[in-house]
């Protein structure tokens, strides 16, 4: 069987295709983490780069649901437009290691700094930019297997303490 251009790494597409100007709703937050939570079903691909066991809906610290892909950094809240986050990653002596990589952790559009959750310490963009796995095509998280169920990513992601329990990074 022929691999898939989401199987293996290639050159980079933009992030955002088609994705611009649609409507991201409440209701469709509700369906999306319904059918992946109370119903089990398969972790949907991303909209943006077609990766799968990366992307997923989410509930922010400050109660904002959303969407948003690990691989890509494609992110879209609620009742607002898509946009890319910046890839960065701490490394502190705590900051873990997911799938052969460094966790990443994205900051919106014009964030210069975060907290980190592994150290308590304020984190500068520029001390912590990283590359966007979807834009290296020698990135680990390349060699994630796509197209498997939901019981694959869920053991899958259990290799890793941080995210034990997902069924998507």
């Amino acid at each position: 069987m022929a691999a898939s251009p989401q199987d293996s790494p290639g050159t980079p597409s933009p992030v955002l295709p088609a994705q611009e100007g649609v409507a991201y709703t409440q209701a469709a937050w509700d369906d999306e983490a319904f059918t992946l939570f109370a119903e089990g079903r398969d972790p949907a691909p991303c909209p943006s780069c077609g990766r799968v066991g990366f992307y997923g809906p989410r509930v922010g610290g400050d109660g904002v649901r959303s969407r948003a892909c690990r691989f890509c950094g494609f992110y879209q809240a609620v009742d607002s437009p898509p946009t890319r986050g910046q890839a960065t990653a701490h490394r502190c002596a705590t900051w873990p290691e997911i799938a052969r990589a460094p966790y990443l952790w994205w900051l919106p559009p014009g964030s210069e700094s975060y907290h980190c959750p592994f150290c308590d310490e304020q984190v500068t963009l520029a001390e912590s930019r990283a590359t966007a796995p979807s834009d290296d095509p020698s990135h680990p998280w390349w060699k994630v297997p796509q197209g498997r169920s939901r019981f694959y990513y869920a053991r899958f992601w259990e290799n890793w303490p941080y995210t034990k329990g997902r069924v998507f990074l």
